[in-house]
């Protein structure tokens, strides 16, 4: 018997162990679906197995991190579930869209790129090059990870929500285009929901399977609806809006519909520190909510699109 499926690809560095990270997860996902809709609470508690998380990082880093470190940030999540005046105000403040815009010149021109680039992110950029690369075929055993999640749900008919965090849209995106490629995997995701994602930074772009091929064949072809969230003062997500860059999966029927809710609040902070970046705060967000509930049926607005309007009008 066909079931619903959510499948979780989470972001670039290392993790926690999936035993200890995967509840954190459905703590806050449930916090989140009980003040948006009980009854899709109660289904995610009741059918936790229905939760799969791609825990991948371990195949590109030798630590776990520790679970203990997330945890104030989650509890201040689940005590204060919308930002304060202090997070918008610090979300919002001039160094983040100065910094976002210093960065952004230096993915426009690529020679500049680690001259402009922080220390820090220049590790990032490192690790996601060393994917892009697939430096010692690491890439290649990660997308395997979530491509046999992927066939698995498949196999049994199961409807599809992908949510993925980070560099884990870039995983996602790849393994879709990948399956669309081999023969026997004629499933679709119904919704692939986007968070805090660099699909469309530019060293990217150019990066993804597919890139240096033309029309149809660019592009993954069974993703039903793509909807893309990204948090006011975003380093990861430079370009907050995926749909400029991918509307020709429009034009080519690779994809049904394809839509940006940028600018919403992420207030999660770990020591004190806003991180607007962190998943548990893009999970805990009520847009999420929102769609998992319409994507469930427990929706009174009659379609996602409908919901999809609404929502891209909240902060």
């Amino acid at each position: 018997m066909s079931k619903e499926r959510i499948i979780y690809v989470t972001g670039m560095k290392p993790k926690p162990e999936p035993a200890l990270h995967e509840p954190e997860l459905l703590r806050v996902l449930d916090a989140a679906l009980t003040r948006a809709d009980p009854r899709a609470a109660a289904w995610l508690r009741a059918r936790a197995e229905n939760f799969n998380l791609v825990s991948w990082t371990s195949l590109a880093y030798p630590e776990r991190s520790d679970i203990a470190i997330d945890l104030p940030g989650i509890e201040h999540l689940l005590e204060q579930p919308s930002p304060s005046a202090r997070d918008k105000r610090e979300a919002d403040a001039i160094w983040r869209r100065l910094f976002r815009v210093w960065h952004l010149i230096g993915d426009s021109y690529p020679w500049l790129s680690r001259l402009v680039a922080s220390p820090a992110l220049n590790v990032t950029l490192g690790d996601v090059r060393r994917y892009l690369g697939n430096h010692d075929g690491v890439a290649d055993r990660i997308r395997q990870s979530l491509i046999d999640q992927l066939t698995e749900a498949w196999d049994a008919g199961d409807r599809i929500l992908l949510i993925s965090h980070s560099l884990g849209s870039v995983i996602a995106y790849d393994s879709l285009w990948q399956l669309s490629r081999e023969a026997g995997h004629a499933g679709r995701v119904e919704l692939f929901l986007t968070m805090g994602s660099p699909l469309a930074t530019r060293f990217i772009r150019k990066g993804l399977l597919g890139a240096n091929l033309t029309g149809a064949e660019r592009f993954p072809s069974n993703i039903d609806h793509w909807v893309n969230l990204a948090a006011r003062g975003e380093m990861v997500a430079l370009h907050r809006r995926v749909k400029p860059f991918f509307s020709a999966m429009l034009t080519h029927g690779a994809a049904q519909s394809i839509d940006d809710i940028p600018d919403i609040y992420n207030h999660f902070r770990r020591d004190g520190q806003l991180n607007v970046h962190k998943s548990y705060g893009y999970l805990n967000h009520p847009i999420v909510a929102g769609l998992i509930c319409d994507w469930l049926g427990y929706s009174s607005s009659g379609s996602m699109r409908t919901s999809i309007r609404r929502f891209r009008s909240r902060p």
